[in-house]
């Protein structure tokens, strides 16, 4: 009895031992493998039986348990600094991509462009009758309008670009969703709620690092093996089952937002770091920020230009002009743009129009009222009501075109026209007289009229041969504070805008740069714990073996003691 359970110990020392050998042998083996978590065999005595009175003898070894070396916490980190850094990266991309088309710092960017273009005004007052000045300015707006439709474009490009790589992003992030699901079943299915499925479930923390480049995640184990995966308090993996992702658009307010949603019940994830939330931010934040500052800028450019433009006067008077601008509803007071749809806003105020004699050069001027004060809703300036009120003007023929555009002309071919003192803004709104066409960066151009004839140019005021006033004006845009522009001029707007821009860049590249180190020193951490030390493993080897052979040579003493023992019998 004795002897077979001394058989039985060095049986078990062997198998044990065996056991361990070929663990650390697969660990050696996957000294190189991403994402393998090494093992480690757990062994325990057997326990004891009595040999005599108050004596006992072991009965061996046995594995306890063959455990990978993992910690849950570790890995909860690391998932949200590859979240963290995959965000910076991805932001500073589109940032960087951002700045690209704005160009700055270059001598071809807009800075340079609205210079220019303002520096053409300031040479006209040196010589407002030169044709070839007045020609340098319609270049250069042309140049300056050009240039700014084609920088709108570059951030429509951005956009498309952008929104294909949310999209692919989205695409990535549910596919592994499903792999991760495939994985829970073949956990689940394998481990039967006992031991681990190493190999499955370092497969599973490997997609799980891949999913945390798109999203921040947080993972709850269930007694199965299979896990939930929760965005924020939202599972997007339940039961083990993915619940899919996908992008969705929506207007809220009258403003398109993009946004991720679960497959499964259409929520709205509030997805805050990784690829994901870096793209979703940057097309609902700094590129939806660059594009509206973009058509603000343009917008008062547009409007400011054309509202000193629209008082002043060439060295040819106007015998008639069309606006530029429609109206939608001609029975809307002009200052509702909900109904009008016009692109810029008209005041409470007045203009003068003034009737001028080509052979005497006498001028009639008659004021034009614009009451926009809303006291009277009934008694408000509309389409209709101002060209009334300009075709009972003598000498004056007001009406509204088929597309709601309002038309002045003389009604004399020996009768001039101009227009001063426009404290409504109502001519810039309309578009009559003006400098530019166009509403923001998308459409913003020189008013063909004025093209055409350059001597139409708005240098002057007051009808006066020579004078530069509106010129000095126009140079004077420049630098000249805008309400709407929160008191800073369109220069100095487009030149907050740019270091908004380069400011974001240079957050997010030290973002990328510190949760890299971060991550760096996570996956260090990981490695200490779960990653396989070749030096290591080599005495846990010679440790095994020697313990092995051990075995090996008790079981040949025991051995050779039973053959004694049957020789003697």
């Amino acid at each position: 009895m004795g002897l077979s359970s001394s058989l039985n110990i060095g049986r078990t020392g062997l198998l044990a031992q065996q056991t361990a050998i070929e663990v650390t042998g697969n660990n050696l083996a996957n000294l190189a493998t991403p994402g393998y978590k090494v093992q480690r065999v757990d062994l325990s005595a057997i326990g004891d039986r009595r040999v005599a009175g108050d004596q006992y003898v072991g009965q061996g070894v046995q594995i306890e348990a063959i455990t990978r070396q993992v910690s849950e916490a570790v890995e909860a980190r690391l998932r949200t600094a590859i979240a963290d850094q995959s965000a910076a990266s991805a932001t500073a991309d589109q940032i960087s991509r951002l700045e690209a088309v704005q160009n700055e710092l270059t001598g071809r960017d807009l800075t340079t462009r609205l210079g220019e273009y303002f520096n053409a005004w300031s040479q006209l007052t040196t010589n407002p009758q030169d044709p070839s000045l007045r020609t340098l300015v319609t270049a250069e707006g042309t140049s300056l309008a050009s240039f700014i439709q084609d920088l709108r474009s570059g951030y429509n490009d951005i956009t498309a670009e952008s929104t294909t790589a949310l999209e692919e992003a989205v695409a990535s992030a549910d596919s592994i969703l499903d792999r991760i699901e495939s994985v829970n079943q073949a956990i689940a299915g394998k481990e039967g709620g006992a031991g681990q499925a190493s190999a499955l479930r370092d497969q599973r923390d490997q997609l799980l690092a891949e999913l945390a480049q798109f999203l921040d995640v947080s993972t709850v184990e269930q007694n199965n093996g299979s896990i939930d995966v929760y965005v924020g308090s939202l599972p997007i993996i339940l039961n083990g089952q993915s619940r899919g992702v996908e992008l969705r658009t929506r207007t809220v307010d009258d403003e398109v937002l993009t946004e991720v949603v679960i497959k499964a019940d259409g929520s709205a994830l509030d997805v805050s770091s990784g690829e994901l939330g870096a793209r979703i931010e940057f097309i609902n934040g700094d590129l939806k920020e660059a594009v509206e500052s973009l058509d603000l800028i343009t917008g008062q450019l547009i409007f400011e230009t054309n509202r000193i433009h629209s008082q002043g006067q060439g060295t040819e008077l106007i015998r008639d002009v069309t606006a530029t601008n429609a109206v939608t509803d001609v029975t809307a007071a002009l200052n509702d743009l909900t109904l009008t749809e016009l692109p810029f806003t008209a005041t409470n105020g007045s203009f003068e129009i003034s009737v001028v004699s080509e052979a005497t050069g006498q001028a009639t001027t008659t004021v034009i009222d614009v009451d926009l004060d809303g006291i009277n809703p009934a008694t408000d300036t509309t389409l209709t009501s101002l060209a009334a009120a300009l075709n009972a003007v003598t000498g004056v023929n007001a009406s509204i075109s088929p597309t709601g555009k309002l038309q002045i002309s003389s009604d004399s071919a020996n009768n001039r026209l101009s227009f001063s003192n426009d404290t409504s803004g109502v001519l810039a709104a309309l578009g009559v007289n003006s400098f530019f066409t166009g509403e923001d960066a998308f459409d913003i151009a020189v008013n063909q009229t004025v093209l055409s004839d350059p001597s139409l140019l708005a240098a002057g005021q007051e009808r006066l041969a020579g004078d530069n006033r509106n010129a000095l004006a126009l140079a004077a845009l420049r630098d000249e504070p805008l309400t709407a522009l929160n008191g800073l001029s369109v220069t100095r707007a487009w030149s907050r805008q740019v270091e908004e821009v380069g400011t974001n860049l240079a957050q997010a590249r030290d973002d990328q740069e510190a949760f890299g180190v971060v991550r760096e020193n996570l996956q260090g951490r990981q490695a200490a714990i779960s990653g396989v030390n070749a030096d290591e493993e080599t005495i846990n080897l010679l440790a095994y073996q020697r313990a092995y052979q051990a075995s090996a040579r008790f079981i040949t003493v025991v051995d050779e003691l039973t053959q004694t023992l049957l020789n003697l019998v």
